[in-house]
């Protein structure tokens, strides 16, 4: 799961540096990741729809580190006196990047489903 969560990382970060597809990229970018994300996970004894939920658990959680870093950095640099808008901004983006990816694995997983 980690190897499927790792490319799906990558592929959000592919989409973000290309200048031109990032304003498209970024928003959608977490369905592509889960969509090419979960096609790297080895065998998992389940459903499609665990497989996915599970895919999107990771995916969220490792985004969550990602913001959490982001807005710790941004607290500790700048004098941002709005924190609470900044980490309710790190839970929605985590909530947002975990489930769109879930969907992403969840469609992949139905469309290579015989």
């Amino acid at each position: 799961m980690v190897k499927g969560v790792a490319v799906g990382f990558g592929v959000i970060v592919l989409l973000a540096l290309i200048p031109v597809i990032h304003f498209v990229g970024i928003p959608f970018g977490p369905f592509v990741a889960g969509y090419y994300g979960v096609s790297s996970v080895d065998y998992y004894g389940g459903s499609a729809g665990r497989k996915a939920a599970v895919f999107g658990a990771w995916f969220g959680t490792w985004m969550l580190m990602v913001f959490a870093i982001a807005a710790a950095i941004v607290t500790a640099a700048t004098d941002f006196d709005r924190l609470a808008i900044l980490w309710v901004g790190v839970a929605v983006c985590t909530v947002y990047y975990g489930s769109m990816s879930a969907l992403g694995a969840w469609y992949a997983e139905l469309r290579a489903a015989p």
